[in-house]
C-alpha cells in the first residue's frame, strides 16, 4: 500500500519520538534472581563468623575469602544488580581492606546507591582510612578527594568537613576552606575550633593568606608585649595588601602606644582612607597628628 507523504512524515515523528522516550527512559534492571540472593545470604552469614571468630580482621582469613568469594558469584549472577556491591563494599571494610571498599563504594554510588546508617558508618571507616593514611604521606590532594567525596555521600558526617577545612587551609584555598569550616560550624556551633577557622579561611579569603597570616602573628606579638616585633607584623601584612585597613590600624596602634607619632600618624591615614566612617581611626589619626606636631 502507498500512503499518502503526511502520513508518511506523520509516523516518522511518532517512531522518531518513541525512539527519543526510549532512550530517555532506563530499562529498570530485572529483579534480583534467587541465585544472586542465596550468595549473599551465604556470604553475609560467613562475614557474621569472621567477625565472631577472629579477634581481628583482616580479609586473608579463610572465612573472610569465602564470603568475598560468595559476593563476585552474586555479582557474576546479578551484574545488573547493586545489591551485590552493597555486601561486597561492607565486607570488604569490615575485613580492613580499605582500596578495594572504596572502589566497590563509589560504584555502588555511580549506580544509584543510597547509603543507609551502616553504609554511611563503613564508607565512613573507609575514607578516614584512606584520608588519614594519604594526609600522613603528605598527599594533600589525595587525601582532600577522600574528605570531600565523604562529605557529598555523607553531608552531617563532621570529621569529613573538618579534614577537608583543614587540607584546604594547607594548601592555601581559603574561599573552599571557608565553605567546609561554615559546614562543620553548622554540625556543630558549640565547636570554638571550627568558628575559629572559619573565621580564618573568611579573612584569608579577602585579604590573602600571607598578609592574614602575618596579621594573627603580629595579634600573637602583641598580647605578648613585644611591640615592636608585632609592628613589624602589622606592617608586613599592611604591604602585602594595601586595602587592609585593620592591618594599618594596628600598626598605628602600636606607634602610638611607642609614641612613635609619625609611623601612628601614617598608618591611621591609611586606615582611614580606607574606611573613612570609621570614628576611631579618625580620632587616632587626630591625636597622631596632634601630638606629632607637639
Amino acid at each position: 500500500m502507498v500512503y499518502p507523504f503526511r502520513v508518511v512524515l506523520w509516523l516518522a515523528v511518532v517512531a522518531t519520538v518513541q525512539l527519543a522516550s526510549a532512550q530517555m527512559t532506563p530499562a529498570e534492571p530485572p529483579p534480583l534472581s534467587a541465585a544472586a540472593a542465596a550468595a549473599i545470604a551465604r556470604g553475609e552469614a560467613l562475614m557474621n563468623e569472621a567477625l565472631a571468630t577472629y579477634p581481628a580482621q583482616f580479609p586473608d582469613r579463610p572465612l573472610w575469602r569465602s564470603a568475598f568469594a560468595e559476593g563476585e558469584r552474586a555479582r557474576q549472577l546479578a551484574p545488573e544488580r547493586i545489591e551485590p556491591l552493597r555486601f561486597l563494599a561492607e565486607a570488604y571494610s569490615r575485613s580492613q581492606w580499605t582500596g578495594p571498599a572504596w572502589r566497590l563504594w563509589n560504584e555502588f554510588a555511580d549506580r544509584g546507591g543510597s547509603f543507609d546508617l551502616e553504609a554511611r558508618k563503613w564508607v565512613t571507616f573507609v575514607a578516614t582510612e584512606l584520608g588519614f593514611g594519604a594526609y600522613s604521606r603528605d598527599d594533600l590532594e589525595l587525601a582532600l578527594s577522600f574528605y570531600q567525596q565523604l562529605a557529598r555521600w555523607v553531608p552531617d558526617s563532621l570529621e569529613a568537613h573538618l579534614w577537608s577545612g583543614r587540607i584546604l587551609l594547607e594548601l592555601e584555598r581559603p574561599s573552599e576552606a571557608a565553605e567546609a569550616w561554615g559546614n562543620a560550624v553548622e554540625l556543630d556551633p558549640s565547636d570554638a575550633r571550627s568558628r575559629y577557622f572559619a573565621e580564618l579561611a573568611r579573612e584569608q579569603s579577602i585579604w590573602g593568606v600571607a598578609a592574614v597570616n602575618a596579621f594573627r602573628e603580629g595579634i600573637s606579638l602583641y598580647e605578648q608585649g613585644q611591640l615592636t616585633l608585632a609592628g613589624e607584623s602589622f606592617e608586613r601584612a599592611a604591604t602585602l595588601n594595601a586595602r587592609y585597613a585593620v592591618a594599618w590600624a594596628w600598626l598605628g596602634r602600636v606607634g602610638f602606644e611607642q609614641q612613635r607619632y609619625l609611623l601612628a600618624r601614617r598608618a591611621y591615614a591609611n586606615a582611614a582612607g580606607l574606611e573613612p566612617d570609621n570614628d576611631t581611626y579618625r580620632y587616632f589619626l587626630n591625636e597622631s597628628i596632634a601630638r606629632a606636631e607637639r
